[in-house]
């Protein structure tokens, strides 16, 4: 069973929801979802949250992202993420409220100390006055549990909202410092929840192979040259990750020369190399930046001194496509969850407890089968038993498709017709931002789009639909301005998101016939092809995370039950946005309203208890 947690900002679930075992289920939206609910009817938001509540589902965890409320420093609007809190708390649903993801104006320049990150970060202080405002604001509203940032142990890149730098545990825990007393003294009642540790492989299991060669580093060199005749531009800040070669975890590569190799530094909380010896042929990885949770812990830990970051650690221990009991430890997902407690008792918070606010598996798998084309052709038959008419629109990505091919009609049942796109954005759409064009990427092959013509823009939350003013003919080496009717989109639309319509668009190259391919459905500008699965395998991941933490019995390796599971009230289930299902509801439900397995499950465990 379940220990039960008390602490101020912190309440078992409310009413009928509270079952026996001590099991609350929630469910993170995401801001894919919460643009979605937000443009629905007042009355449709109320049938959504009454679904949810029939399934058990009694917490939501939702983003206030910084960016939104506090577009220019001091001005904060809170009427967007608002939307959804006031139906949640009108619908009876506890909340948690997510405070990331950075504007423009508060991150640092490159380079500030003490990070030296070559990318530019959040800046704690800046940070912690958001935190405190949104608590006091929360708080008004009957809300005491916040959540610090989302997933900083993977590094999404230079300039982004949720971006880093190489340097991440440190980063995060400047800002935890910082906000969790900002928090406190706006909301007493305030139940900090930090860490936030996404799934990630340990150093040396991911990557790209490549070939390298190095002279020998002296003890206390704060920099090295690695040989690599493979090397690429893009390896840029990456992690220099190998086997028993001497390189200490998170050896970071500050430049790259294609074809030649990389200089390396040492990870911050080094500041300089240990000996390493020389090598000739070695294999190393390069990957993106990301920190395996436990080395990650570890580190921000070191980095606060015994300064409270959080009440509560938050972990998102993903394990698809396999199933809990399968996975790995290398894989840093639900197999690491023993090291994390462990670290937590090194660091003297052996007490506090652990939430798990992300677990689930997004559904999309396919097994797909379909015949030869000519490059001349502009649609392909493809088969598959999974077809279903929520399918349409959908982009089909399997090898040996171009990217961005979808779902022009469905067969329920039998297949898809499926189309190449008409091209992709070359340039994202911002939110509230007119516009009088689109910019496509290079094409595989020229295509006249004849003015008056319908585009869609296929992304979630809502595909964005236009009408070309003028006839244009794309290019195949360079980007095109497609010119279209003014348009103000009500959302933003990454570059990559697929453009369809009837234009006659041909595949451009010849399709090789293929069968019993694996494949997977996923809707255009969503990125949640990593770790499809069919629904059933949803259903057993979820009920194998919800059966293992409710009476106490781990999924797959006993040690995992050598302590005390220490994880209190909601588990939350991640707001996949995917085949078969739109940005809601929830996820679990498919478009024609029908309960996909895993939500069949979940109501059987919410009933019970769990137990």
């Amino acid at each position: 069973m379940l220990r039960t947690f008390s602490a101020r900002g912190w309440a078992r679930a409310k009413g009928p929801d509270a079952r026996p075992g001590n099991l609350a289920i929630g469910v993170a939206l995401g801001s894919g979802y919460q643009n979605w609910f937000a443009a629905l009817s007042p009355s449709a938001r109320q049938s959504e949250i009454a679904s949810m509540r029939a399934a058990g589902i009694s917490w939501v965890r939702m983003d206030a992202e910084w960016w939104t409320v506090e577009p220019s420093q001091g001005v904060f609007d809170w009427s967007n993420p608002d939307v959804t809190a006031d139906a949640m708390l009108a619908g009876g649903m506890n909340l948690v409220v997510l405070l990331n993801e950075s504007p423009v104006w508060a991150r640092r320049a490159a380079g500030t100390a003490p990070l030296n990150s070559p990318w530019p970060t959040p800046d704690p202080q800046l940070y912690a006055e958001y935190c405190g405002q949104a608590a006091a604001h929360y708080a008004a509203k009957g809300v005491h549990v916040f959540e610090l940032w989302n997933e900083p142990n993977l590094d999404t890149g230079a300039n982004t909202a949720a971006g880093w730098g190489y340097q991440s545990p440190w980063g995060f825990a400047d800002l935890a410092v910082a906000a969790y007393p900002a928090i406190k003294a706006a909301d007493p009642k305030a139940l900090v929840l930090g860490g936030t540790l996404a799934t990630a492989t340990e150093f040396g299991t991911a990557g790209t192979a490549r070939t390298a060669s190095w002279a020998a580093v002296p003890a206390g060199a704060v920099s090295a040259t690695v040989s690599c005749p493979t090397a690429t531009a893009a390896d840029a800040y990456g992690i220099l990750t190998g086997t028993a070669d001497g390189w200490p975890v998170g050896t970071v590569i500050t430049s790259a020369a294609a074809g030649l190799g990389y200089t390396v530094v040492p990870p911050a909380w080094l500041g300089a190399f240990p000996a390493v010896p020389a090598a000739t042929g070695h294999t190393v990885r390069t990957g993106n930046v990301q920190y395996p949770p436990d080395v990650f812990l570890t580190q921000a830990y070191a980095r606060a001194a015994g300064r409270p970051m959080w009440d509560a650690l938050a972990i998102h221990p993903y394990t698809q496509p396999l199933l809990p009991a399968a996975q790995a430890a290398v894989w840093g997902g639900w197999a690491t969850v023993p090291a994390l407690r462990q670290i937590m008792k090194d660091n003297g918070e052996g007490a506090k407890p652990m939430w798990i606010t992300e677990v689930g598996a997004p559904t999309g798998a396919a097994t797909v089968s379909w015949p030869a084309a000519a490059a001349t052709a502009g649609t392909l038959a493809v088969s598959g038993p999974s077809a279903a008419a929520a399918d349409l629109g959908y982009q089909l990505a399997a090898p040996g498709l171009p990217a961005g091919s979808y779902v022009g009609a469905v067969s329920p049942g039998s297949g898809w017709t499926v189309l190449p796109p008409v091209g992709t954005l070359a340039a994202g759409l911002a939110k509230g931002t007119p516009a009088t064009s689109l910019q496509l990427a290079a094409t595989s092959t020229a295509l006249t789009i004849p003015a008056g013509t319908v585009l869609t823009v296929q992304a979630v939350p809502a595909p964005l639909t236009v009408t070309t003013s003028a006839a244009v003919t794309t290019a195949t080496a360079a980007a095109t301005t497609v010119p279209v009717t003014g348009f103000t989109p009500a959302h933003s639309y990454a570059a990559g998101s697929v453009v369809q319509g009837p234009a006659g668009q041909l595949w451009g190259s010849a399709v090789a016939a293929a069968t019993g391919r694996s494949a997977t459905l996923t809707p255009p500008g969503v990125a949640t092809a990593y770790g499809q699965v069919d629904e059933p395998t949803q259903a057993a991941i979820i009920s194998q995370v919800f059966r293992s933490i409710t009476v106490g019995v781990p999924a797959g390796s006993g040690s995992l039950g050598s302590d005390p599971w220490p994880f209190v009230g909601p588990v939350f289930l991640f707001c996949w946005s995917d085949a078969g299902g739109t940005a809601g509801p929830f996820g679990l439900v498919r478009q024609d309203g029908t309960p996909k397995a895993a939500l069949a499950a979940l109501t059987a465990l919410a009933r019970t208890g769990g137990v």
